[in-house]
């Protein structure tokens, strides 16, 4: 029985081994910095820590970077870009994505209101990038809302919302400069329901009629 036992163990062993058999190249990581440029574009460092690998290339652009093992390289980009790199050894080859988002800034003039009757709300942005405009205006529609360029009717309004512009990737804005003005008009609110309402955003400040 012991001796048994011991051959199983050994066959077990056999089978669990892979003499031979080299591993695939294991990216440790890749990075882009920073991941979000504001403006037409602009410079950013690609960061790379690989084992295993006998050659590393990054797309688009780049090429072929050394050592294998790790660096830094630095490019240019134009516009929202998936950075892939790929490296490749005797066992194989291993991939990674390095994610860059380019955003516009926040040009005066650009700018939007988008009215939601059914809420008794008239949102105004100002400040806004064409990114940012472009984003809102299916966001509007989505509220039920209208999107135009008319500033927002004071005629009743019982208050106004102020929030504070936005930071980058949020769900509004990408240049994190964006300001709201939330208006609310009765029957929908009064004075007091529409304060409630803008108190559940942080550092949002409420102002009557």
């Amino acid at each position: 029985m012991v001796r048994r036992c011991l051959a199983a163990t050994l066959m077990l062993l056999a089978c669990g081994s892979s003499p031979g058999t080299t591993a695939r190249p294991v990216v440790q990581s890749f990075t882009a910095s920073p991941g979000l440029v504001v403006g037409d574009g602009g410079t950013v460092s690609l960061s790379w820590a690989v084992s295993g690998a006998d050659t590393v290339s990054i797309a688009p652009g780049v090429g072929a970077v050394t050592p294998p093992s790790g660096g830094t390289v630095s490019t240019h980009v134009a516009g929202n870009t998936a950075f892939s790199l790929s490296a490749t050894g005797p066992g194989g080859t291993a991939s990674g994505v390095a994610q860059v988002q380019v955003c516009d800034p926040a040009p005066a003039g650009l700018a939007g209101t988008c009215n939601i009757p059914a809420a008794g709300q008239c949102v105004d942005f100002s400040s806004l990038g064409s990114s940012d405009r472009d984003a809102l205006v299916p966001y509007c529609a989505g509220l039920g809302g209208t999107w135009g360029t008319a500033p927002c009717s004071s005629t009743g309004r019982v208050g106004t919302c102020q929030v504070p512009p936005l930071g980058p990737r949020t769900g509004v804005t990408c240049s994190g400069s964006a300001v709201i003005l939330e208006r609310y008009y009765p029957p929908q609110y009064d004075a007091s329901s529409a304060r409630t309402v803008c108190g559940t955003v942080t550092g949002a400040t409420f102002t009557e009629g």
